[in-house]
């Protein structure tokens, strides 16, 4: 036994911290990525798009995998917050802070009579914000033709 461990020890210490990766980006993989409040590992996935749009700017590779690092150190604390928050008995599962039913827009009631009746009014509020910038860009292309007119 002790020259089998002595022989595979690497591969089998290899392999754990595989597997304990690979079961932490499944558990990052599975949860909620929309949710209203911005609970759980979205504001790490915030912060991970922010810094990889900065070092696309840079063009730097290191950059990239050093926001990728940072990403994960952040997924972690949120782990760890979530499994402190359970044994202090704050939360119900280790798991709560992160596997959760996300509130989405749809889903909250503003609170104030005059905007409920706004959104009653405009229940097709997006198609009217598109044909406000179609109406908005077609202004600017008039605008456009009378200045190239007048001077002219």
């Amino acid at each position: 036994m002790f020259q089998f461990l002595k022989k595979h020890l690497f591969w089998i210490v290899c392999g754990g911290i595989f597997a304990l990766y690979f079961a932490f980006l499944a558990i990052i993989f599975f949860a909620p990525r929309a949710d209203r409040l911005e609970r759980g590992f979205i504001p790490c996935t915030h912060q991970l798009m922010d810094k990889l749009y900065a070092c696309h700017e840079k063009k730097s590779i290191w950059c990239q995998a050093k926001a990728i690092v940072q990403n994960n150190a952040c997924d972690f604390k949120v782990m760890k917050d979530g499994f402190n928050a359970w044994l202090e008995g704050r939360q119900e599962t280790p798991y709560a802070n992160y596997y959760f039913e996300p509130v989405l827009d749809k889903e909250i009631e503003p609170d104030d009579e005059e905007l409920k009746a706004f959104y009653l009014e405009h229940q097709n509020i997006v198609q009217e914000m598109e044909e406000l910038n179609k109406k908005g860009i077609e202004l600017e292309m008039q605008l456009e033709e009378k200045k190239n007119d007048e001077i002219k």
